[in-house]
């Protein structure tokens, strides 16, 4: 089962539907949407909310007042005309190509009661920052209770027997059905009807008996589900998070109830659910009173993933359709904790839920983006990334309004593609000129493509020039061939002034557009045959350990990095980058231990390439040998690099 097509009418920040949107063409493909603020991303992650949410509603008002634009609650579009038609409506197709139509607005409500929808609401789940947000605000507050987040979060969504288990709570909370005394009177059945002389209220005990047999079998269901939930979260927290702790929930205080005969209203007590951690690096029964404020934000915000990972686990039955929606889930979250997220979507929740993942974050959209198309998954049948901005109302025009803008996110290289095709050279070389600051851009480390004085967030780069400038000094410092950058130097001006080049006749144009196609090949090639990773950055000190036979002494030399260190790696063959340091000092090193009295002041090197240093020092000593691969001396803050 999966979403095909996602209409949305004056709902939120959407108003009439496109019917060129591509949210008509989903075809089942998981989504990677890129949103800038204001776009109305989030509605998309409200429509699909509220369609499958409206099936456990318990009366049509509680679904009417979202779409009826006198209510408080409205989630109807702010300029929609007072009688438009605020809706949303999902097709859905199975297994055997069959499609369905779920509608809700203020006049379609059948969706209400729809146990296939019920059934789709239950095995998909909806996560955003809010969400974390929630688990977050324990860290600062006095005491760690994680039932009234159960409550909200996850208990309307998981069952118990073949109905939400929330259901079963609400109706416990209302306490057991009344019963008449000998007097008369409706009361609740207590305890003390056990032993009544009065043969009709010694028979009423039993409903007594039953509720609070209900309460204590929900509170053991309860105790059991959560077992399972931190034994998947420690799975996720020791295996993919790669922490070495394990956390469990301890449940101080059950579910309980009490009222007296004469009562009209019953107090129940919610159970308090804290979580306990039960092993913290490698130390069994850890004394942490408060786990909340003793674990720093990245694994506090880990243990919440991990948590939220472990229930969606224990959802995964069939459905109409299993859809998992997220939105900015990742605002505030590590990097290390984003890499570890992107993986599990990826790599495992794909494969049962249909993704549909949200960011605000464009530098986050472009690296995912790239990272799909790398493992072959951005295609016509697995995933699809599309982009939302604002488009703006016409100025001065009052029946012109702010609306969304979505488009598919296709490469500038497909685009520059289209143009060519069409014979519109400028606009190809236009959008040429774009995928060559992109393509050099995101291979480059930063330094060396960054416009450190512009403070546009959208456009951060020096001129193409400029980058390909900077791209041939990386190149030779990491002593790799800079030819095919030069050729692309050659065709600046054709990418920076298209028109004026438009000129020269079409034919030639056109060939020198082929040719910039073919070199922009060339160098996404060239870019893939080469990884590198910076060993150590500059500014930073490296110490060069080289052992002396003789005194079986290491002598050491430091020296102050003037730029960064890379490992560079070119189809499997290992080298290090060219590096300028300056050195600093020197000194022995015998058993472990600095010999003090012989360390001195070393600055015979200053502003020189690190390798010259090093043939320096081995031709100034005999007993020093020049390796061919002189890294294994190489040491930052006393490890190997």
């Amino acid at each position: 089962m999966s979403l095909q097509e996602l209409h949305i009418g004056n709902f939120k920040f959407f108003r009439d539907v496109d019917p060129g949107s591509p949210l008509l063409k989903i075809n089942g493909r998981n989504l990677l949407i890129y949103g800038e603020n204001g776009s109305g991303k989030s509605a998309i992650y409200w429509a699909l909310y509220t369609l499958l949410e409206s099936s456990i509603k318990k009366s049509d008002a509680e679904i009417e007042k979202y779409f009826d634009k006198r209510k408080r609650e409205s989630l109807v579009n702010i300029y929609a005309q007072s009688g438009g038609d605020a809706y949303i409506e999902a097709v859905i197709k199975d297994e055997q190509g069959s499609k369905k139509n779920y509608r809700v607005s203020k006049n379609d409500l059948d969706v209400r009661g729809d146990s296939d929808l019920q059934e789709s609401n239950m095995a998909s789940d909806f996560i955003n920052y809010r969400v974390l947000f929630q688990l977050h605000n324990l860290k600062h507050s006095n005491e760690n209770d994680l039932f009234p987040w159960f409550e909200e979060e996850v208990l309307p969504y998981v069952k118990r027997g073949s109905e939400p288990c929330l259901n079963e709570f609400e109706d416990l909370k209302n306490g057991p059905d009344k019963v008449t005394d000998k007097h008369g009177d409706e009361v609740f059945p207590t305890a003390s009807l056990r032993t009544s002389d009065d043969p009709g209220e010694k028979q009423n005990y039993e409903y007594y008996k039953s509720y609070k047999n209900r309460v204590g079998a929900w509170n053991d269901w309860f105790k059991k589900y959560l077992e399972r939930i931190f034994l998947t979260a420690n799975s996720i927290l020791q295996d993919d998070f790669a922490y070495n702790f394990r956390i469990t929930f301890e449940i101080k205080k059950k579910a309980r109830f009490n009222f007296e005969a004469s009562d009209e209203e019953i107090e129940f007590y919610n159970p308090k659910v804290f979580l306990k951690v039960i092993e913290y690096e490698g130390i069994e029964n850890p004394k942490i009173p408060k786990p909340h404020t003793f674990l720093n934000e990245a694994r506090w915000s880990a243990i919440g993933l991990a948590i939220r990972f472990a229930i969606l686990d224990q959802k995964l039955d069939p459905a109409e359709l299993k859809c998992l929606v997220i939105d900015d889930m990742l605002l505030s979250l590590d990097m290390s904790n984003r890499d570890v997220v992107t993986k599990l979507l990826l790599e495992r929740y794909s494969k049962e839920y249909q993704i549909i993942f949200m960011t605000h974050d464009i530098s986050y959209f472009i690296w995912l983006k790239h990272e799909l198309k790398n493992k072959g998954l951005l295609d016509d049948s697995t995933w699809k990334a599309l982009e939302m901005y604002v488009n703006e109302g016409e100025s001065g025009n009052p029946g012109s309004f702010d609306e969304p803008l979505l488009l598919e996110s296709e490469s500038e290289l497909a685009i520059a593609h289209r143009h060519f095709s069409n014979h519109d050279y400028p606009a190809a070389a236009n959008y040429l000129r774009k995928c060559a600051e992109d393509l050099l851009s995101n291979w480059l480390p930063e330094k060396y493509w960054k416009d450190k004085e512009s403070k546009s967030h959208h456009n951060n780069k020096m001129p193409l020039s400029n980058i390909i400038d900077a791209g041939i000094k990386f190149l030779t410092r990491i002593n790799q061939p800079t030819d095919l950058y030069k050729e692309l130097r050659k065709y600046v001006s054709i990418l920076l002034n298209p028109l004026s080049h438009a000129e020269v006749g079409v034919n030639r144009y056109k060939v020198e557009i082929q040719s910039i196609f073919d070199l922009i090949e060339d160098i996404e090639a060239f870019h893939d045959s080469i990884e590198y990773k910076p060993l150590a950055a500059g500014g930073e000190t490296l110490q060069m350990r080289i052992p002396k036979p003789s005194t079986n002494q290491i002598y050491t030399y430091v020296f102050d990095l003037k730029e960064s260190l890379y490992e560079v790696n070119v189809d499997g063959e290992i080298s290090l980058s060219q590096c300028t340091v300056s050195s600093k000092e020197c000194f022995p090193i015998e058993d472990g231990s600095i010999i003090e009295e012989e360390r001195c002041r070393f600055e015979k090197y200053t502003n020189e390439k690190l390798i010259q240093a090093y043939l320096g020092i081995c031709d100034y000593d005999d007993e020093f040998t020049a390796e061919d691969d002189y890294r294994p001396f190489l040491y930052k803050d006393d490890e190997k690099i």
